[in-house]
């Protein structure tokens, strides 16, 4: 990776506190040890103690700074979505401030640079969370491998290197509220895994609750995958089955025998098995219809209240390409039409 190589990195703040000017530092810092032009893309996903006059004075101290204020708290991966909207860069680095450590970004550029697309960063370890969470991680990641065939990589975070071929591709694949870490696997590019270890959490999404959890996972199944439609439907045709099979024993009963005792348990156990796969298959049938309903209705994920820059600007002659040495060098010579000379 050359030293022209345009390099953003997008980082979603939410009420950061004291961190922000080192991190803000350290970035710059980093980027400009190899590269000419870069730029750092601080989303604030609707922080609500982020003073204006902070914000102010790190745009007039630092250099190529964009700040990207979103209209209200969105969520960590929301706020990643609406700054590589906007990122400029050649490759595009997106990390956790706070929790991932900006000294593995030339990592992560050099693995770009050896011909990955997508570059996923990978705890070592998932200290700090939760039994509950570290337990429900392994059953979900196991599920969405084998039954769901979806290739999540275990423990990835949002710390990723992505170039600007996989930044199309997943503009085009864009849905209402589908998870970052799920459609960048179906872009198809070759992909490379870099572990390592966090070194805190965020203030934005690490510390989830048992609810939350277990919506990112339902959201992440029921908006790849008819999987679960497919379970409840083979439980209710089942369910169905066994009500048949019992009302054609009920009716060989009645002719083969004289006296036939009432049944209330039995009939009752079976009305309450068959209510609880018709009301199962309901509430699976109630979410699908719920998020497809959603999707119609092409609202955007994310809105923009507001946009600043530092003082110092980013070269505006730089184009968004990655330079090629097999290419002829690019022209601002204007082109003028034969007719019209």
């Amino acid at each position: 990776m050359t030293r022209e190589t345009f390099v953003s990195v997008v980082a979603p703040i939410y009420n950061p506190g004291d961190f922000l000017e080192p991190f803000t530092r350290g970035v710059g810092d980093i980027l400009s040890r190899d590269h000419r032009y870069y730029e750092l893309i601080l989303v604030d996903d609707g922080s609500t103690s982020l003073d204006p006059a902070r914000v102010r004075r790190l745009l007039d101290t630092h250099a190529n700074v964009r700040v990207l204020r979103l209209s209200r708290h969105l969520g960590e991966e929301q706020a990643i979505l609406a700054g590589l909207d906007v990122a400029l860069g050649d490759h595009v680095i997106t990390l956790a401030p706070g929790a991932d450590p900006p000294e593995l970004i030339p990592e992560f550029l050099a693995a770009a640079n050896e011909g990955a697309d997508v570059v996923f960063g990978v705890r070592t370890s998932r200290r700090g969370d939760p039994w509950w969470l570290r337990l429900g991680a392994g059953f979900f990641y196991g599920y969405v491998r084998r039954v769901l065939d979806l290739e999540l990589p275990a423990n990835a975070t949002h710390f990723r290197c992505l170039s600007r071929q996989a930044i199309h591709a997943l503009a085009q694949l864009r849905r209402g509220r589908t998870r970052l870490r799920v459609f960048t696997t179906y872009v198809g590019f070759a992909p490379r895994f870099i572990a390592y270890e966090q070194v805190g959490a965020t203030a934005i999404s690490h510390s989830r609750t048992p609810s939350q959890a277990i919506g990112t996972a339902m959201a992440i199944v029921m908006d790849n995958s008819p999987h679960p439609l497919r379970l409840v439907a083979s439980i209710g045709l089942a369910a169905a089955s066994l009500n048949l099979l019992y009302a054609i024993y009920v009716i060989v009963v009645y002719v083969m025998r004289s006296q036939v005792a009432p049944g209330w348990a039995t009939l009752s156990l079976t009305s309450a098995a068959q209510f609880f796969a018709l009301a199962l298959m309901i509430a699976v049938l109630c979410e699908y219809v719920g998020r497809l309903s959603m999707r119609l209705q092409d609202m955007p994920s994310y809105y923009v209240r507001g946009e600043e820059t530092s003082a110092v600007m980013l070269d505006s002659d730089r184009r968004n390409v990655v330079n090629d040495p097999e290419l002829p060098p690019m022209t601002t010579e204007r082109v003028v039409p034969r007719d019209a000379r």
